[in-house]
């Protein structure tokens, strides 16, 4: 928690962003990835599991280790997507209040 007279300095700080340069302080207080950008990477996610998950069925239809395979490796590339996806709804910056 900050005490009063670090607050009162950050604020300080932030005031002198927005009237030195405005367009910084504006880049720097947009919340987040847009709602497109989290929406394509959202689908991204959801294709690659899919294909990893049809790889995997196809090889088991035809008893192809191979295709079980690559598919067991697009499984790991998919969760490992899902682990790295980021905080799409949180802010990057905030105004104190």
């Amino acid at each position: 928690m900050l005490s009063h007279h670090e607050r009162r300095e950050l604020e300080r700080i932030q005031d002198w962003f927005e009237h030195d340069d405005p367009r910084l302080a504006r880049e720097l207080g947009q919340a987040g990835a847009s709602a497109a950008v989290g929406r394509r990477s959202r689908l991204l996610r959801y294709g690659a599991d899919a294909l990893a998950v049809v790889i995997v069925l196809l090889g088991v239809v035809t008893l192809n280790f191979g295709l079980i395979f690559f598919g067991a490796v697009c499984l790991a590339g998919a969760a490992c997507l899902h682990l790295t996806r980021g905080d799409d709804g949180v802010p990057r910056h905030r105004r104190l209040e």
